[in-house]
């Protein structure tokens, strides 16, 4: 209990730092772009930092590694892309966009689209503060996924089904809503989500190819999953005593395991363990 209120109290304060605070320097925009062509990079690692701003990430089947399209505040801002690749063919990216400027603008200014290569597999960390992110990940061949995301709103999306297993999904939200739709697109073995302060949406609709398990720890806020009906699932609620837990075709085995009624006769299973904060959870079919 005092974690989450804790969490909450940090994240209250970032967000009256990102939007109550009058700019002490004018931004001064500027718009630079670089792109990689593909070469023979066996697998690429992505690692993006940017504490204020938009992110759009998507998928591209050009003859490039990766796109950069980024406009900045020169006048606070500085950006920082490095590649290197190590002798195991492994491309490896890193993008910074921070400033060392505690007086900075706070404005949310800044905008990065990085377009990734369909053609390689791709392991994507994503470290963002404050502003709107956007993954648009369709038929990118993702190993890994680990986003962390502050203050703003996120949205993921995966309509096409990832042609490479992806090992594990982490999904971490401070304040603001996260949808995603099409996670079952995305052949992870293992998912993560942890919420902060805000609502989400999980969508886990796609071409299931595997069993895994999901752990989803909720905040301050509700959480809905969105489960196919043909899959089988066996969740374990933690519950706190403020939270709700909503379920929907499923008996009870136990203080604390449900069994969807699909159960046994179901050919896929997944396993979510489920710790409910104040918002609760809840489990609905598609």
């Amino acid at each position: 209990m005092k974690f989450i209120f804790l969490q909450a109290g940090i994240a209250a304060a970032l967000l009256l730092s990102a939007c109550g605070l009058e700019d002490s320097i004018p931004a001064e925009m500027v718009q630079t772009d670089q792109s990689r062509p593909l070469s023979n990079e066996t697998s690429l690692k992505a690692d993006i930092t940017l504490d204020v701003g938009t992110i759009e990430i998507s998928g591209e089947s050009s003859s490039k590694l990766y796109e950069i399209d980024l406009e900045y505040d020169k006048a606070n801002y500085q950006p920082e892309i490095n590649y290197d690749q190590a002798g195991s063919g492994e491309g490896r990216l890193s993008f910074k966009l921070e400033s060392s400027n505690k007086f900075r603008s706070q404005r949310q200014v800044n905008r990065l689209r990085l377009n990734l290569s369909r053609a390689v597999p791709v392991n994507l960390r994503i470290n963002h503060g404050v502003g709107e992110l956007r993954l648009a990940l369709s038929q990118l061949r993702l190993t890994g996924l680990d986003l962390e995301a502050g203050v703003g709103g996120a949205k993921l999306s995966s309509y096409e089904p990832n042609a490479t297993v992806c090992d594990e999904v982490r999904l971490r939200n401070g304040v603001g809503g996260l949808d995603a739709v099409g996670l079952g697109n995305l052949n992870f073995r293992r998912l993560d989500f942890e919420g902060g302060v805000g609502g989400a949406n999980l969508d886990f609709s796609g071409d299931w190819k595997r069993n895994a398990d999901i752990r989803i720890q909720v905040g301050v806020g509700g959480v809905t999953a969105r489960v196919p009906r043909g899959i089988g699932v066996k969740l374990t609620a933690e519950k706190h005593f403020l939270s709700g837990l909503q379920l929907d075709g499923f008996r009870r085995e136990g203080s604390s395991d449900y069994y969807s009624e699909n159960y046994d006769r179901a050919t896929l299973h997944v396993t979510i363990v489920v710790q409910t904060g104040i918002g609760g959870f809840k489990l609905t079919w598609i």
